[in-house]
């Protein structure tokens, strides 16, 4: 591609480049420039990207993108450069976002389980918090939202594999940093909002309005799915064009209207245009209600049968790390989840209580360098349906684990025994060995993950493994 067609759209203040000069891959990241590419050059957190443009040219880079020069090298100089790297990036990939259905999932909670959903139900091309799936391949994902660059990448795949929609969990980041500029949703779905991100954001105001971002991107065609029992719901559905609500209060359109807990999941009923329909969802926790009529609401206005949706899901659907159940043979059962806020907490623990035959026993802990305003919730989420409490390392990050503890420990208890181990996996153990059977051990906050970052240090570690190690010795 030339780099005149790689610029079309963009708000361009100053071209020190040659426009004829052929371009073949698109960068933001250092380690990833090749030769004859295109690098955006963006100013971080943590670090500043013109520090690494000598480096990209050595390794054969074209030109570079910046809002301002640097020296001599070839560039482009944009108004706004993450505007500037969204549309570049469609551009190189071919725009296939106009070839695609794309479904946006923004919200505190149940995104990814919401995600999974739809795409089982459109065999839909995936870009979540745990994996990327294009028909070509899958990948396990590294953020939330991707970057644009990536994001068009991967839509440029779903095409290519014969993919016709495409499901996109959309961050508050995401949005904020815009990773999904360039994109129209044809559907948009707003899950929960609840207290996260206020180490980023300095108010609640600011973290929904960030939030509130997607329903700009929504095409005048397109709809929104609602749940209609948020505090908030009156104020989203005036800013939305055609809602379809899901809820139990406020009148919704695909109303719950009862919810009965199985040994393996629950039996829902749902009223969906004045007909009951029934379903035996193979997951536990009374929320995942919410996320399944989401679902349904996309699915429906997308034509497609849910009846047939349902046998589909009832026979096998699985979401790793979100009440992901181990099941041993001394009776005691352990659910690795990822929730990691109070209200997420406060969902899946009273939800697993009503599952429990003898003691809920939790482990979790609280992100360093992350909002530290919710860690006493957290704690006092926990104490509220939990018999013994296990606190303990999530990603400490650069942070003191004592410092995490001390802010934990502001949390109210209810009088229930409160340990404080250090080590994750030590504190695993002591959870599991001292379980019996009729017991449930819920290992919260890292669900899919598959390591922990401590200091600058990205450790391999599973929950699920530890676990199932745990199990193993206790037999």
């Amino acid at each position: 591609m030339k780099l005149k067609d790689l610029i079309k759209g963009i708000k361009i203040k100053e071209i020190n480049a040659d426009l004829e000069t052929e371009i073949r891959g698109v960068c933001y990241h250092s380690g990833d420039c090749k030769e004859n590419f295109a690098y955006f050059a963006r100013k971080g957190l943590k670090y500043d990207g013109f520090r690494f443009i000598p480096g990209c040219f050595k390794k054969g880079v074209s030109v570079f993108f910046g809002e301002e020069g640097f020296k001599n090298f070839p560039c482009i100089v944009v108004e706004d450069i993450l505007e500037a790297q969204a549309i570049a990036s469609a551009n190189f990939y071919g725009n296939p976002q106009n070839f695609l259905k794309i479904v946006g999932i923004t919200g505190t909670n149940g995104k990814t389980t919401t995600s999974y959903l739809i795409k089982e139900g459109l065999n839909a091309g995936l870009i979540s918090t745990i994996e990327i799936i294009t028909g070509k391949r899958s990948e396990k994902a590294r953020l939330t939202t991707p970057e644009s660059t990536d994001i068009f990448k991967y839509l440029r795949e779903m095409v290519d594999s014969g993919i016709k929609n495409a499901v996109i969990e959309v961050s508050a980041h995401a949005l904020t940093l815009k990773r999904v500029f360039g994109l129209e949703f044809d559907a948009v779905v707003f899950t929960t909002f609840s207290q996260d991100h206020l180490d980023y954001y300095k108010t609640m105001e600011e973290y929904l309005n960030a939030k509130l971002k997607v329903f700009s991107m929504l095409k005048d065609s397109g709809f929104c799915v609602l749940n209609s029992d948020l505090e908030i719901f009156n104020s989203l559905k005036s800013m939305c064009k055609n809602p379809i609500t899901v809820g139990m209060n406020n009148n919704p359109d695909i109303k719950i209207n009862k919810i009965e807990r199985k040994a393996d999941g629950l039996e829902i009923t749902f009223s969906i245009k004045g007909k009951e329909k029934k379903t035996l969802f193979p997951m536990i926790g009374d929320y995942n209600a919410y996320n399944l009529g989401f679902a349904i609401a996309v699915l429906e206005r997308f034509g497609v049968n849910i009846d047939g949706f349902f046998k589909k899901i009832e026979k096998s659907f699985f979401v790793p790390g979100r009440v992901e159940k181990i099941h041993s043979q001394k009776g005691i059962t352990v659910i690795v989840d990822f929730a990691h806020t109070p209200e997420g907490l406060e969902n899946l623990l009273s939800s697993v209580k009503k599952h429990t035959e003898g003691k809920l026993i939790t482990v979790f802990g609280c992100g360093g360098d992350r909002d530290r305003s919710k860690r006493p919730l957290m704690l006092e989420a926990v104490c509220k349906y939990s018999d013994r409490v296990f606190v303990t390392a999530d990603n400490p990050r650069g942070e003191d684990l004592s410092e995490i503890f001390s802010d934990i420990k502001k949390g109210k208890t209810y009088e229930k025994d409160v340990a404080y181990i250090e080590d994750r996996k030590d504190a695993i153990f002591e959870a599991i060995s001292g379980a019996k059977k009729g017991d449930i051990v819920v290992l919260a906050g890292k669900g899919h993950e598959e390591y922990q970052i401590i200091g600058n240090r990205k450790i391999p570690f599973s929950d699920r493994e530890i676990a199932l190690e745990a199990l193993n010795e206790s037999k």
